[in-house]
C-alpha cells in the first residue's frame, strides 16, 4: 500500500487532518441548521471543506476531490448569500461528510478510493448549486415534523452517524521531550543496576527502588497520554439526534455536560455503542411526539442530556430524557407474560426492582421491531457492555416526567491500581477503586463481628451490618454449596478471617479471602475469548512469576452472590 516511511507519515497526517476537519464540518453544519445566517460558521465550514479537498488533490484521490469540490461550491454560494441552508441541503452536505469518512477507511485498508458511488450525491449537489437563492427566512431554524411520518424503508450506516473512533492522539513537543528524558534516565539506571550487580551487590536494593520509581512514573505518564476528553466521541451524538429527529419526526435537543472529562481511549471505544443505544432508545421510546407533549403541558421540543463527571478514579455517566418515562405496570405485565417472574415474586417487588427487569437478556416492551433502538433486543446489550469493563448501571424513572440512566465506569482499563488476594492456590486482583477497607478478625473477635441475619452471613463493619461473600464459593466451578447456616458455623470455627470491604455504587459488602497479598499496579489485558462468557472476570494480567491472574469484576461478584445458582461459576 504505502512503500516508504515518508509515504506512511504523509498518509497518517492525511487521515488525521481530514478526520479532524470532517468532525468540525459536521458540527458546523448541525449548528447552521439552527442558525442559517451565522456567517462565521459558514466561513469556518467552507475553509475546512477546502482543506479536505486540497488534501485529496495533493494525495492523488480525484474522486474525493470532485465530491468535496461540489460541496465547497454550495458552501461558497452560502457565503455569498445565494443559498440558505435547509434540511435537504444540510442532509446532502452531511452525506458528503459520511462518504468521505467511509472512503478514508477504504483508503486506509487498501490504498485506493474503492468503488463507493458518489454520482447521485454529486447530481444533487449540482442541482443546489444551480438553483436560485432561497426565499427562506435566514434566521428561521430548519422545521422538523411534529407528527409521526409515513412508514418508509429502514434508514441506511449514512443516515445515522457512524461510530467515532479514537485512532490517534497529538502530543506537544515538550511532553515528548519530557518522556524522552525519562526514558534516557531509565536506561541509565538499568546500566547502573547491571554495574552494581557485579561490583557492589549491597547497593542492588537501592538501585532497584530507583528503577521502580522511574517505571511507575512512565506508567502514570503513558496513562495520562491515553486519557482523552470524552467529548471526542460525544460530538457524533448531535448528528445521531439530528438524523433520528428527521427520520421519526420528533423535535429533540441534545445537551452535553462534562465534555472535557478525560477517559482512557479504550474505555471510550467500549462505551461508544452503549451510549448510542441509550440515546436511540430515548428517541424511540422515551421522547413523545410534539402533539403529545403539548397535550401534557410539556415543551413541544424534547430534551436528552448526556453528562460525565470524574470522581475517585471513576467516571459517572448519565443519560437523561424528559419523555414519558418507564411504566412499571407495562414492564410487569410483559415480565409475567414471558414468565420472567412469577406472580408471587411480583407481589413483593418495588417499582424500582420492576424497572430493572428491562436489563434482563431478551426482555423488551417494544410492540414491534424497530430499526432505531436495537430491533427490540432491549437494554441487556447495555448491561453486557458495562459488565465487560467492570461498570454498573442504575435506572430511575418517573411516569410522565422522564428517565435517568446512571452509569459508573473505570477511567482507565490499561494500568489498574489493584489489591492482590489469594483463594486456595490462585491469585486474583481487585480494582483499588472498589476497595474501601481491609479487615482481619481472629479468635473470639470472629463470633463478635460475624453473625447471621435471616440466615445470611453478615459482617459488622463500622457499626453497620454488611453482606459477607466467601470468594471460594463464587470462584469454584463445581462441588456442593454450603447452606448459609453452615457458612456461618464455618466462619465462627475459623482461627482467622480476612475480609476485603468493597463498594459498588452505593452498596457495601465484604469479600472473605484466604489471604490479602498487597497492593500493586497491573497491566490489564482483555479477557481471552475462552473466558469471555464469565461475568466475574474483568481482565487478566501477567504476574512476576509468569502466571496469569484475573482482575475480578466487583459488581458481578455482588450480583453472583445474590443469584441462586452462584456456584455455577
Amino acid at each position: 500500500m504505502f512503500d516508504t516511511e515518508t509515504q506512511k507519515a504523509l498518509m497518517e497526517e492525511f487521515f488525521s487532518e481530514n478526520r479532524e476537519a470532517l468532525g468540525r464540518i459536521e458540527r458546523g453544519l448541525l449548528a447552521l441548521e439552527s442558525h442559517p445566517s451565522d456567517h462565521g460558521c459558514i466561513n469556518a465550514v467552507f475553509r475546512d471543506m477546502h482543506t479536505v479537498k486540497g488534501n485529496c488533490r495533493m494525495m492523488g484521490f480525484p474522486r474525493l476531490e470532485a465530491l468535496t469540490h461540489k460541496a465547497e461550491t454550495i458552501l461558497d454560494r452560502m457565503r455569498e448569500n445565494d443559498v440558505v441552508i435547509n434540511q435537504e441541503i444540510g442532509s446532502s452536505l452531511l452525506g458528503v461528510v459520511d462518504r468521505v469518512r467511509k472512503t478514508l477507511d477504504v483508503i486506509a485498508h487498501s490504498g485506493s478510493e474503492g468503488e463507493i458511488d458518489f454520482s447521485t450525491l454529486i447530481d444533487t449537489l449540482e442541482t443546489f448549486a444551480k438553483s436560485p437563492s432561497t426565499t427562506e427566512s435566514p434566521d428561521a431554524p430548519v422545521p422538523t415534523p411534529t407528527s409521526p411520518p409515513q412508514p418508509k424503508a429502514p434508514a441506511s450506516k449514512e443516515t445515522h452517524a457512524a461510530p467515532a473512533t479514537v485512532e490517534s492522539i497529538r502530543l506537544s513537543l515538550s511532553r515528548l521531550d519530557t518522556l524522552m528524558t525519562q526514558v534516557g534516565e531509565l536506561g541509565a539506571s538499568f546500566n547502573q543496576l547491571k554495574y552494581v550487580l557485579t561490583r557492589h551487590p549491597h547497593q542492588v536494593e537501592q538501585v532497584i527502588e530507583l528503577h521502580g520509581k522511574q517505571i511507575q512514573w512512565l506508567q502514570n505518564e503513558v496513562i495520562q497520554y491515553r486519557l482523552q476528553p470524552i467529548g471526542q466521541i460525544w460530538d457524533q451524538y448531535h448528528r445521531l439526534v439530528r438524523d433520528l429527529s428527521v427520520e421519526i419526526g420528533k423535535k429533540v435537543i441534545l445537551d452535553l455536560v462534562g465534555e472535557k472529562t478525560e477517559v482512557d481511549r479504550n474505555v471510550l471505544v467500549a462505551i461508544n455503542e452503549l451510549l448510542g443505544h441509550l440515546i436511540r432508545n430515548a428517541m424511540d421510546h422515551g421522547i413523545e411526539f410534539s402533539e403529545e407533549r403539548t397535550g401534557h403541558g410539556k415543551s413541544p421540543i424534547g430534551r436528552i442530556t448526556l453528562s460525565a463527571e470524574q470522581k475517585h478514579g471513576q467516571i459517572f455517566l448519565a443519560v437523561r430524557d424528559d419523555g414519558r418515562g418507564i411504566d412499571p405496570a407495562m414492564v410487569l405485565k410483559k415480565a409475567l407474560a414471558t414468565r420472567l417472574i412469577t406472580p408471587e415474586q411480583s407481589a413483593e417487588m418495588t417499582d424500582s426492582e420492576i424497572i430493572r427487569l428491562i436489563m434482563t437478556p431478551g426482555f423488551s416492551t417494544a410492540s414491534q421491531i424497530s430499526t432505531i433502538s436495537g430491533r427490540g433486543t432491549g437494554m441487556d446489550v447495555v448491561k453486557a457492555a458495562l459488565d465487560k469493563i467492570g461498570g454498573t448501571i442504575t435506572i430511575a424513572s418517573t411516569l410522565g416526567v422522564g428517565s435517568d440512566f446512571q452509569m459508573v465506569i473505570p477511567q482507565t482499563m490499561a494500568i489498574v491500581p489493584s489489591l492482590l488476594i489469594r483463594d486456595g492456590d490462585e491469585t486474583f486482583a481487585l480494582p483499588q477503586s472498589n476497595v474501601v477497607e481491609l479487615v482481619s478478625f481472629y479468635g473470639d473477635d470472629i463470633t463478635t463481628h460475624i453473625e447471621g441475619k435471616m440466615q445470611v452471613p453478615m459482617a459488622r463493619f463500622r457499626e453497620k451490618l454488611i453482606p459477607l461473600v466467601p470468594l471460594q464459593r463464587l470462584v469454584k466451578r463445581g462441588g456442593p454449596r454450603r447452606s448459609s447456616h453452615r457458612e456461618i458455623e464455618r466462619m465462627h470455627g475459623a482461627s482467622a478471617l480476612h475480609i476485603v470491604v468493597l463498594q459498588t455504587q452505593e452498596t457495601f459488602f465484604g469479600l472473605e479471602v484466604d489471604a490479602i497479598l498487597g497492593h500493586t499496579s497491573l497491566l490489564i489485558k482483555p479477557i481471552n475469548r475462552v473466558f469471555s462468557h464469565i461475568p466475574l472476570l474483568a481482565g487478566s494480567a501477567v504476574m512476576p512469576d509468569g502466571s496469569i491472574s484475573f482482575l475480578l469484576n466487583v459488581p458481578a461478584l455482588f450480583q453472583s452472590h445474590n443469584d441462586t445458582d452462584a456456584s455455577k461459576f
